[in-house]
């Protein structure tokens, strides 16, 4: 994203998302999660590079504010996050609350979602166990 562009505001998010269809607003929702947690994740790992490394105060401080600004980051995805729950509940739908693991390094983890419904994976087959051996990164299994 360059400097001169902005996200857009969580108000013109909400109205967006009462165009989407269901399986674009889970889809979003999914997205964003995944994208907090790999924050989670860079965050814990740039505190423990600057917790052990030799890096001048000033290669350090550069370091934290990029933390911060993934911190930042963080915030305005929830916010968006909880503008997708309350379009799901305003369509009647449940919303499924998951519990953030968290790994050795203090990084999220995206767990897995459940509800009720049809089945979907990352292979379309149901199988998204034997495609998680052949690539690394976060894969997500849920149904509704």
């Amino acid at each position: 994203m360059s400097s001169e562009s902005l996200p857009i505001n969580p108000a013109a998010f909400a109205e967006a998302i009462k165009e989407l269809p269901l399986s674009a607003v889970h889809s979003k929702l999914l997205e964003l999660r995944n994208s907090i947690a790999h924050l989670h994740r860079s965050n814990a790992e740039m505190r423990l590079f600057l917790a052990d490394s030799e890096e001048t105060e000033e290669e350090k401080k550069e370091l934290q504010s990029y933390v911060e600004e993934n911190e930042g980051v963080v915030v305005s995805m929830s916010v968006r996050t909880e503008l997708l729950k309350t379009e799901l509940e305003n369509r009647g739908k449940p919303w499924v609350e998951i519990e953030e693991k968290v790994d050795e390094n203090g990084a999220a983890e995206v767990p897995a979602m459940s509800g009720t419904s049809e089945n979907h994976s990352s292979n379309g087959n149901g199988d998204a166990d034997a495609d998680a051996g052949q690539e690394d990164g976060v894969y997500l299994r849920w149904s509704w």
